[in-house]
């Protein structure tokens, strides 16, 4: 691999490169000619093909506008359709970031409006789209992504160095490390080893008694963890990783933007949460803050190289928006890693379904939610179908309340989007209680994310099931219980999607003694949960009182087919479609009978080597 010097040497001699620097895995050129700024295409695509990394050549503070005239330029340039809400310069970057809420007009035809507002000011544009929704969790998100730019300059540039000049091939062996949601689903986390790396997948909390992922084994060592990867942005996958900011871990996190903004948003909520009920935080939003100054948003398809010996690319795991299954190249071509992370592998509302296509595979980390269902969940609109029949029952017929227990990212989107083909026929508000509201500000944010089908609803028809006028935001305890004194019929879309705390409970206590309403699961209950308990017959629950408990007489029922997890066939039918046949298949993200079986069904119907270790367990992949 060619030094930055080098490299410059290869520039053309009107370059006139000011700085030099690494930004995580991309290598930038800050040049002090407006002719090399703006022109530079040929060389950048001779560069790339020479080093196959991403190269960006940005402009030197010598010689781009003063920011206020810079400002005027843009103004005048943007067309007032575009709605641009923000203009934001980084100076440390070159940059200036552009928060629309029509992002296309602000680009233009071909790119037209982008040149030219390059041209006029000699900075790099950035264009974000401004949330349909506003939230000031989004804002937040967006406010500390930005913070403290001439440290983060400074963190990219050591990250990059850090890869580049101690480049290796991976040693001689590789091993992974089961700290948690093995033969369990919660507190997900996988420690991956070479020689030279030291590599955790997904840091999260556990539901019911089983907390936290365990990082007082040997194997793990803070002080020697190289990169951290979030595959997407469920509690049980990320919202343990502030605690390694709390003691010490100063190094990147990787994971996509929808991700990143997810994921302060379920931290935050998690220690209020907490604080709220009187229980010990394991660390503060200032270390949530810290965690986000170190992300590195990656794109889907993206190659990054995040250790020496690693190389990541994401995959769309049509989970939730912005989750991702990770790829790892481990040397020159010594070991190819696929952790699926969730996955569905099946169609959606919002989202396409899974994504196959990586290079190589020697070893697949496979989501085992539902490996021991033997029957075949139903078709989507099989289960659409279902679910919307038995609201109609709940409010035309029982006259009464319907409650549906759901993550406020995933399956509530995924439910609002159902609902909303039959608004005007039901005539009924949705009320939307929770996170959800804040998670659908995020889903306006990053549209790009979602289905094709779903893109060219909003983008052509200007149908955004997110902005309907029939969701009603349940924003305080008076307001919710307003809701739940009102006699008239209506539908409460709420968190937590397993009823292990949060504002169902509220509602369980004082609608779930009333025959006439309804309980609705529609995604999954893992082991020692409320929610699993009611689904398999639990009537009596604890009241807010701890003397008193709730008796629940309402109607509870399970639609299959909403989750946001592949069922047996549909695993098995993505690890077909994989370029080339695993040669070792873990199983993991299921209980303990979940990954047995589908271990032993890989092994039967691919005849390649299946394990389903334990927490704990170390297995040797090469």
């Amino acid at each position: 691999m060619k030094e930055l010097d080098e490299l410059v040497s290869e520039l053309p001699d009107h370059a006139d490169i000011a700085e030099k620097q690494y930004e995580g895995s991309n290598i930038v050129f800050y040049t002090q000619s407006k002719d090399f700024f703006l022109n530079n295409e040929q060389t950048v695509r001779s560069l790339v093909s020479q080093i196959r990394k991403r190269v960006e050549i940005r402009p030197s503070p010598h010689i781009t506008k003063a920011q206020s005239t810079a400002e005027q330029k843009i103004t005048a340039i943007v067309p007032d359709e575009a709605e641009l809400e923000e203009i934001i310069f980084q100076q440390e970057f070159g940059r200036v970031i552009l928060r629309a809420k029509k992002p296309g007009l602000v680009i233009g035809k071909n790119g037209e409006t982008l040149e030219k507002i390059k041209e006029e000011t000699l900075w790099m544009p950035l264009i974000q789209r401004v949330p349909a929704i506003d939230s000031k969790v989004v804002a937040k998100a967006r406010e500390w992504s930005l913070e403290d730019a001439q440290y983060r300059k400074k963190f990219l540039n050591e990250i990059g160095k850090k890869i580049r000049l101690n480049k290796s091939t991976g040693g001689d062996w590789v091993r992974l490390t089961s700290l948690g949601g093995y033969q369990e689903v919660g507190r997900s986390g996988s420690l991956l080893q070479t020689q030279t790396s030291n590599v955790l997948i997904d840091c999260g909390v556990g539901f019911g008694n089983s907390q936290y992922p365990y990082l007082n084994v040997p194997e793990f060592d803070l002080n020697r963890l190289d990169a951290v990867i979030i595959t997407h942005a469920h509690s049980d996958h990320c919202c343990f990783l502030p605690y390694l900011y709390e003691y010490g871990y100063d190094g990147p996190v990787y994971l996509t933007e929808p991700t990143r903004d997810f994921m302060i948003l379920l931290q935050l909520d998690m220690l209020e949460l907490l604080k709220r009920e009187g229980k010990k935080t394991p660390y503060s939003s200032k270390s949530i803050k810290e965690a986000v100054k170190r992300s590195i948003p990656v794109s889907m398809g993206e190659v990054t190289d995040i250790t020496p010996d690693m190389r990541l690319t994401f995959n769309n795991a049509g989970h939730i928006l912005g989750s991702a299954s990770a790829h790892i190249h481990i040397g020159e071509g010594f070991h190819n890693i696929v952790h699926t992370g969730d996955i569905r592998y099946g169609k959606s509302s919002i989202l396409d379904p899974a994504n196959p296509n990586f290079n190589r595979v020697e070893t697949l980390v496979m989501d085992s939610t539902y490996g021991n269902n033997t029957q075949r969940k139903p078709p989507k609109h099989e289960a659409d179908k279902h679910f919307l029949n038995m609201v109609r029952e709940t409010i035309e017929k029982r006259q009464g309340k319907v409650i549906i227990p759901s993550f406020a990212v995933g399956r509530a989107q995924e439910a609002m989007v159902v609902l909303n083909r039959i608004r005007e026929e039901l005539n009924v508000p949705i009320y939307l209680d929770g996170m959800i509201w804040d998670a659908n500000a995020l889903h306006t944010a990053y549209p790009e994310y979602m289905s094709k089908n779903m893109q060219k609803k909003i983008f052509h028809y200007g149908e955004n099931p997110f902005l309907a006028e029939h969701f009603k935001r349940v924003g305080s305890v008076q307001e919710r219980q307003q809701v739940i004194e009102q006699h008239d019929p209506c539908i409460i879309l709420t968190t937590s999607g397993m009823i292990n705390g949060g504002p169902i409970m509220h509602y369980l206590e004082e609608l779930g003694p009333n025959p006439d309403n309804r309980l609705i699961f529609i995604g999954y209950q893992a082991a020692n949960t409320l929610g699993r308990k009611i689904k398999q017959g639990l009537r009596e629950i604890p009241a807010s009182d701890p003397n008193n408990t709730t008796r629940l007489e309402l109607d509870v029922k399970t639609v299959e087919g909403f989750q946001g997890h592949s069922d047996r066939q549909q695993t098995l039918n993505f690890i077909s479609k994989l370029p080339n046949k695993p040669k070792k298949v873990i199983c993991q993200h299921g209980d303990e009978n979940a990954t047995f079986a589908l271990a032993s069904t890989i092994h039967k119907v691919f005849k390649t080597e299946t394990q389903a270790p334990k927490n704990l367990e170390t297995v040797r992949l090469v």
